[in-house]
């Protein structure tokens, strides 16, 4: 779909009304000028991975975007571990070939110092190993080739939706809400021959490090606590270790009519998982969709905020469970349960809802199911779930339920389905 850009505005940087009061005091001073026009349909603060994506699948969908960053780049950034998932994101941005030509390294192996002793784990999707500085620039890059207007400056444009895509810098000043007491990390890099290729996660006391070879042979390595119990240890670094806040935090309220948060505008995860760009990208996405349904379908705006808060909401809370599993040593398991051919499953029809998912490039309502833990889910692997339950007696047995649903979807799939369900509280075993 072209871009609804209007070829003959004028480049130009305007100042948007509401948001001036946000701006540094120095700033204020600059006059700002009263429009009633409006031609441009999304404005992107922040151009680190998250306002790139969102920008750029705006872009796809039809929309004009203009993405304001302040820094010029190429710049550097923590943060350059991405974790295996992020490739299904590259594939829905359509830049796959794009970040596997850029030279990037992958790291299949991670050296685990927890309880004293060195853990070999392999892994057969491997973590994206990268220059922050290339890589948020060909972020920023694919974001310009899908139409979208690059502005480097602190000016943002009006427009009639805006994206807060500023990280931890809260440009909207959106209220926060701590998941986590207060981390403290230190980063620095390291030159040397003696560090292992492989990724090491360690954990000294009440502080844990982590740290891994960059596609220029240096090592990265971050601290949280005390970064002495292990820095005093090592050479001397290439710059001196510098201090950031990585509190974890989530913004119960990412979205609205008229703007939303991204990315770490919107929350922040424990770094322990290395999915914080996994994390910010996927927002980017979600939010696009919710933006664009509420620009172009106004009456489902309001199924389109629920959609994307509960979306922020979800994977705060996911990311919590499993940084509090990582730090007791708990495994998490992740295998469904294997249900006996005549076991009596009863189904909770409570579970039975009607939430906003998407369809095509649109938020919608629509008949879903709600887990235990309070999510909604309308498909499973492309199958609409809550028509397979609506179908069932209150109690049945699992040989019959997987006999009844192996007329519309493969059996194996089915069997996977009634196990899911069984594992997420929508149906037990009497």
């Amino acid at each position: 779909m072209p871009s609804r850009r209007n070829p003959s505005r004028p480049p130009r940087v305007r100042l948007h009304s509401r948001l001036a009061a946000l701006l540094p005091r120095d700033v204020r001073g600059a006059r700002m000028s009263r429009l009633t026009d409006v031609d441009i349909d999304v404005v992107v603060a922040g151009g680190g991975p998250a306002g790139s994506t969102t920008a750029r699948r705006l872009a796809q969908l039809g929309h004009s975007v203009t993405l304001v960053e302040r820094r010029t780049f190429p710049r550097p950034h923590i943060g350059e571990s991405l974790s295996p998932g992020v490739w299904v994101h590259f594939a829905t941005l359509g830049i796959t070939e794009r970040i596997a030509s850029a030279g990037f390294r992958l790291s299949s192996t991670t050296l685990l110092r927890w309880r004293g002793e060195t853990e070999r784990i392999v892994s057969d999707k491997p973590s994206l190993i990268v220059d922050r500085a290339l890589f948020d620039a060909l972020m920023l890059d694919a974001a310009r080739d899908a139409g979208v207007e690059i502005v480097f400056g602190i000016s943002i444009p009006r427009a009639r939706f805006f994206v807060d895509a500023t990280g931890r810098a809260n440009f909207s000043r959106r209220k926060r809400r701590f998941t986590a007491p207060r981390v403290i990390a230190w980063h620095t890099r390291w030159q040397g021959e003696d560090f292992p290729d492989e990724t090491v996660v360690e954990r000294c006391g009440d502080s844990w490090m982590w740290g891994t070879k960059l596609p220029d042979g240096t090592f990265s390595t971050l601290a949280f606590g005390n970064p002495s119990l292990k820095f005093n240890f090592l050479a001397s670094p290439i710059a001196p270790p510098h201090a950031f806040d990585a509190t974890p935090y989530v913004c119960d309220s990412p979205i609205d009519a008229t703007s939303a948060a991204v990315g770490e505008a919107a929350f922040a995860i424990d770094p322990i998982s290395s999915s914080g760009v996994q994390a910010a990208i996927g927002s980017g996405i979600t939010a696009a969709i919710a933006i664009h349904t509420i620009l172009e379908r106004p009456s489902n705006a309001e199924a389109a905020i629920r959609f994307y808060t509960s979306h922020v909401q979800r994977v705060s809370s996911q990311h919590m469970k499993w940084t509090t599993d990582a730090y007791s040593g708990e495994p998490d398991s992740n295998e469904l349960p294997n249900i006996a051919n005549d076991a009596i499953v009863a189904t909770n029809r409570d579970a039975q809802v009607i939430a906003p998912t998407i369809r095509g490039d649109f938020v919608e309502l629509e008949p879903a199911i709600r887990t235990a833990s309070g999510r909604d889910v309308a498909y499973l692997g492309g199958t609409p779930l809550a028509p397979l339950i609506a179908s069932l007696p209150a109690r049945t047995p699992a040989h019959a339920i997987v006999d009844q649903w192996s007329n519309t979807i493969p059996r194996p799939h089915a069997t996977a389905v009634l196990s899911w369900l069984v594992a997420e509280g929508v149906m037990h075993v009497v």
